[in-house]
């Protein structure tokens, strides 16, 4: 039987390759919700990352001013209610043990009486010098305590005489009431947070009470404003 050639052509199957369909297929669940899941860490990890160390030194930064600023105006003349006063008395007995202490005599502690202003003001009680540049309303000229600069007045301090008793000799006074006056004023003047420790006065023994000059009458001793 004789074929046509198109009956033949389409007799014979067609060997000509098909062309792949690409296949579109969903992702899995479990690998969208993986993806999810680090989406979402990677956004706690930003948050996080974004409250550092710098944010906390700013908080702090702000606690501390705003502390300092309510001290003040509370106090009036502290900005860490009161502390710095302690740091400074424990500081100056720190400064005590390592300074060299200076031997003056009663003329040249005289010098430092509060009328130079170069010099810094001195006084000396039972011996010991400290320098009360820091208390010049008190101490320097015009102060109501400016009989006390540039001399060792410690009988002074006991028996409340700035007229007659300016002087370091302490003849004749019972000894109690030298042991607690002068004591309370010698732990004074040690443990003040802005009095500093100095020296020590080389006294004259010749020049004993009975030769201590008399000054001017002085205004009423008040102890507390020393």
């Amino acid at each position: 039987m004789v074929q046509t050639r198109q009956q033949a052509r389409e007799a014979t199957p067609d060997s000509r390759p098909v062309a792949a369909v690409p296949e579109t297929s969903t992702p899995p669940r479990t690998q969208k919700k993986k993806k999810e899941n680090a989406e979402s860490t990677l956004a706690e990890e930003e948050d996080e990352v974004s409250f550092g160390i710098l944010d906390l030194l700013q908080i702090i930064s702000g606690v501390v001013v705003f502390s300092c600023m309510l001290s003040y105006f509370i106090m009036g003349d502290s900005y860490v209610w009161g502390q710095d006063k302690i740091v400074r008395k424990y500081w100056n007995g720190v400064k005590r043990g390592f300074t060299t202490p200076i031997y003056l005599d009663e003329a040249t502690l005289a010098l430092y009486n509060g009328t130079d202003p170069v010099l810094p003001i001195y006084l000396s009680i039972n011996g010991t010098i400290y320098d009360v540049t820091e208390g010049r309303g008190k101490y320097g000229p015009g102060g109501g305590y400016s009989f006390f600069a540039g001399r060792d007045a410690s009988r002074a301090y006991i028996t409340g005489d700035f007229k007659n008793d300016l002087t370091w000799d302490l003849s004749g006074l019972d000894e109690d009431r030298v042991q607690k006056g002068l004591g309370h004023w010698a732990n004074f003047f040690a443990d003040h947070d802005t009095y500093t420790f100095v020296g020590y006065l080389i006294r004259d023994p010749t020049k004993a009470r009975s030769e201590a000059p008399e000054p001017e009458p002085e205004p009423e001793h008040k102890p507390d404003e020393l």
